[in-house]
């Protein structure tokens, strides 16, 4: 597995980890209590055009898992991060 890093930004509770392995990308989304939810996805949908569905999908999974609904912040906060890890991938 090729890991590409992870962004983390100060002060925050979240924080995303990706991952690729044979044209697919797996995104985990880790919270400050360190509780986990992934999702692969073809690493050609890695594009800023899904960055909020592919946020929102990381969201309803976490949702699911622990049983809870996230503050809108917080959902801005998990797209963000998305966000920065299209960028990062792009700029390489």
């Amino acid at each position: 597995m090729n890991t590409m890093g992870d962004v983390k930004k100060k002060n925050q509770e979240w924080k995303i980890e990706i991952s690729t392995e044979n044209g697919t990308i797996t995104l985990v989304l880790i919270d400050k209590n360190d509780n986990r939810v992934s999702r692969k996805m073809p690493y050609s949908e890695f594009i800023i055009e899904n960055v909020h569905e592919i946020g929102r999908n990381l969201e309803f999974e976490y949702n699911k898992a622990n049983n809870v609904i996230l503050e809108p912040y917080n959902i801005s906060r998990i797209i963000g991060l998305v966000n920065d890890q299209i960028i990062a991938e792009s700029d390489k």
